[in-house]
């Protein structure tokens, strides 16, 4: 109806035309193309100028741009850390684009004849001045056609800008200076002349590209472009640990850190001899116990005798003439922690009489199986004897059970402690030893001719055995010292003591260290751990005790100077790959496959791994990587020396010689 009205009045004198809408047709343009510009931006902000030389811009100071035109070859992993090692403030910019492969390959095809040439007219002229280099070129140029042609490179255009920046006229000119005078191995730089505001809107977080200087990149040499560290890497209340490479930065480091990625504090440490390892661990355990964490050091070599008495931190000689006893079937009682979560407490105590059952029967079956071939191991018989007295020695005859009362006997009067320190009315009932197992293991092999071999195995272990210094009462008690240091370079390593004597330290400390006090944060450090891997039974050892550490909130760390030895076994790899911290110093070509396999390396970030400095570090902290050098003090340089170290007293008193 209304339709019909309309159409009626449509032809009616003086009606007003009803308005017609015009579409305007917009053109979308260019991304950026009204974005202010740096002389825009001139006339609206205070302390803004650009030159033909620099820009300065307030705060930041004088500014600066270069581009790269050429870069060294081979394109090593890490190239551009030269660039921020300049003493100003350094931002880059990485643009890259694809280039067509076609064409890329005809380029080579061409250079490739002219390269054949120049090689041909050598030869016939008998002269060889640049043969050798032509030759080379030749062949890198054929290897870059065929990886195009084959697919398994792509070239890119890349386009590397990058910015110098201070506040401080003095400091931008020497680096300027350092740039334009010295310049870099390998690279060809040009300064952005008369293009300094294109150059700074290049390298600015916007994805723009108005400054462009191509040159050709082969996609494996621009991904060692990208390093994913973290220049800036440091824990709040970390220990310092080493300037960064790259930024300057002083790195923090805190195995217990409040960070979810973070899921232990275990750590891994490798490097050839040399690297720095030792010094390494030194300045991470003197300054850690610093800031409250207690340590124990398990030494095979005696290379941290020198440094424990420079820094008056006790000492543990473990041989048969030592006063220093230890009694690795000790039992203690613990903190029980709730299943849901481990890191929390119920409140109450426990014995873990399972637990320690079965690293017992992992302790003997080892000393059985010492100097025997893989193949002379005892039978399923004999194992199941084992454990099936254990656990009647420990639960029956000594009568233990999870309830830690059953550790202690009341007396009838109040009496002193063992330190004389305070009154007790209970004590600890005497706990079991090895003679207690190997006596009752012989009366049943006298019973039953199956376990004779087992008892003649284990008897030269018992007090007055060849090796029996560790059938005993415990004589060492651990106080309040920061650091312990056992010290196994008396045992003789042709003999497996010392191999026996790092058990049966780790199972004495696992009682005696882990298990108490758990809200105090404690490190275990073993060095040159590869040797504990020879065997498989105290490969496995080694690796349930770094388990069992991890579990109570401790902090084991491996030491090794053949990370190819260390992860050439299962355990080696099972306790790095459990270790939210890997620290990686120089390493050799023997140790490629391993460590790139095992850890996730790429082959340039091995290939600088090669050419490190004494004490440079790579370090992965749950997937953060960053790299840097452990800054020392002079003393401190002295102190964690494994060639040369003096005690505080005869370094301030003048006394004589190396402590």
């Amino acid at each position: 109806m209304f339709g019909q009205k309309d159409q009626k009045n449509n032809g009616k004198k003086g009606r007003k035309p009803e308005p017609k809408i015009r579409r305007i047709e917009t053109d979308p343009g260019v991304l950026g193309e009204h974005a202010p510009t740096i002389q825009d931006i001139m006339t609206t902000a205070s302390g803004f100028s650009v030159s033909d030389t620099e820009l300065f811009v307030s705060p930041s100071g004088y500014t600066r741009c270069y581009y790269v035109t050429g870069l060294p070859s081979p394109i090593p992993f890490g190239y551009l850390n030269p660039f921020f090692l300049l003493g100003a403030d350094v931002h880059v910019s990485i643009h890259a684009e694809p280039a067509d492969s076609a064409r890329a390959m005809h380029k080579r095809t061409k250079r490739m004849t002219i390269v054949e040439a120049e090689i041909i007219r050598e030869q016939n002229a008998g002269t060889n001045k640049r043969l050798e280099a032509n030759r080379q070129q030749y062949a890198l140029l054929e290897a870059e056609r065929e990886a195009l042609r084959s697919g398994r490179e792509q070239l890119f255009y890349v386009t590397i800008i990058f910015t110098v920046s201070s506040p401080e006229r003095e400091e931008f000119e020497e680096a300027c200076r350092r740039i334009e005078r010295e310049g870099f191995k390998g690279y060809v730089l040009r300064d952005a002349y008369k293009e300094h505001d294109l150059g700074l809107r290049s390298v600015a977080p916007i994805g723009m590209n108005v400054l462009r200087h191509p040159i050709e990149m082969t996609g494996s040499a621009l991904a060692n472009s990208f390093l994913f560290s973290n220049s800036k890497f440091s824990h709040e209340y970390g220990v310092p640990i080493g300037i960064d490479f790259s930024s300057g930065h002083l790195n923090r480091y805190d195995a217990w850190a409040n960070d979810e990625r973070l899921l232990n504090a275990n750590m891994v440490i490798g490097g050839t001899s040399g690297a720095g390892k030792s010094f390494l661990v030194k300045g991470v355990v003197a300054r850690s116990s610093a800031f409250g964490v207690r340590h124990v050091i398990i030494d095979f070599e005696g290379e941290y005798n020198r440094v424990s008495k420079a820094m008056g931190w006790v000492t543990i000689r473990i041989d048969a003439r030592s006063p220093h006893r230890l009694n690795a079937f000790e039992l203690e009682e613990e903190d029980e922690r709730e299943e849901e979560n481990a890191d929390a407490l119920t409140g109450r105590k426990i014995v873990r009489i399972d637990e320690k059952i079965e690293q017992i029967e992992r302790l003997i079956l080892s000393m059985a199986h010492m100097q025997g071939k893989e193949s002379d191991r005892l039978d399923a018989y004999s194992v199941a004897a084992i454990n099936e007295i254990l656990q009647t020695m420990y639960t029956v005859d000594f009568g233990f059970t999870e309830n830690p009362d059953s550790l202690y006997e009341t007396l009838d009067n109040w009496q002193r402690d063992a330190r004389g320190n305070r009154l007790i009315r209970r004590r600890k009932r005497p706990q079991p030893q090895y003679s207690d197992f190997h006596d009752r293991l012989a009366l049943r092999a006298k019973q039953n001719a199956r376990l004779e071999d087992a008892a003649m195995r284990l008897r030269r272990f018992k007090a007055g055995g060849t090796m029996g210094m560790f059938d005993c009462q415990s004589t060492v008690e651990l106080r309040d010292t920061p650091v312990v240091h056992f010290d196994l370079s008396s045992l003789s390593g042709a003999s497996l003591a010392r191999e026996l004597g790092i058990q049966v330290i780790l199972e004495w400390v696992m009682e005696k260290f882990i298990k108490l006090n758990p809200s105090m944060r404690k490190r275990v450090v073993l060095d040159e751990a590869q040797e504990l891997l020879k065997r498989p039974d105290m490969a496995q050892f080694l690796e349930d005790a770094f388990r069992r550490i991890r579990k109570r909130g401790g902090s084991a760390v491996a030491a090794s100077q053949d990370l190819r030895k260390f992860l050439a076994h299962a355990q080696g790899q099972a306790i790095t790959q459990n270790s939210a911290t890997r620290v990686l110093l120089q390493q050799t070509e023997q140790d490629r496959a391993l460590v790139t396999e095992v850890l996730g390396l790429k082959e340039g970030e091995f290939e600088e791994l090669l050419h490190y400095k004494k004490g440079e570090a790579r370090w992965d902290v749950a997937g953060e990587i960053f790299y840097n050098q452990m800054n020392a003090s002079d003393l401190e340089r002295e102190l964690f020396s494994t060639t040369h170290t003096r005690s505080e007293r005869e370094r301030i008193g003048g006394g004589g010689g190396v402590s």
